[in-house]
């Protein structure tokens, strides 16, 4: 998997082995205007959560389908079925 993020005119490219991606994980983030969600993987040998999508903050409709998609390619044991979409 090949995540890529942008800054003004710098694209920055960082491989991720399938083999070594553990989890991928929906967040929900809460900040005292808003309220969003995101997409991390838990990597093996990170220390931190791997945001996918750094800058932009999708709806949840949009992310579900990938996460799903993720967990089905990494055999996460977590069913992808329990996440609701509330939107």
């Amino acid at each position: 998997m090949i995540l890529f993020s942008s800054y003004s005119r710098r694209v920055i490219r960082r491989f991720v082995p399938i083999g070594n991606i553990l989890k991928p994980v929906l967040n929900e983030c809460v900040t005292p205007v808003t309220c969003y969600w995101s997409l991390a993987l838990i990597v093996r040998g990170e220390e931190e959560l791997m945001l996918v999508i750094k800058e932009l903050r999708p709806p949840v409709k949009m992310l579900v389908p990938i996460w799903k998609a993720l967990c089905a390619a990494t055999d996460s044991k977590e069913s992808a079925d329990t996440v609701t979409e509330d939107g």
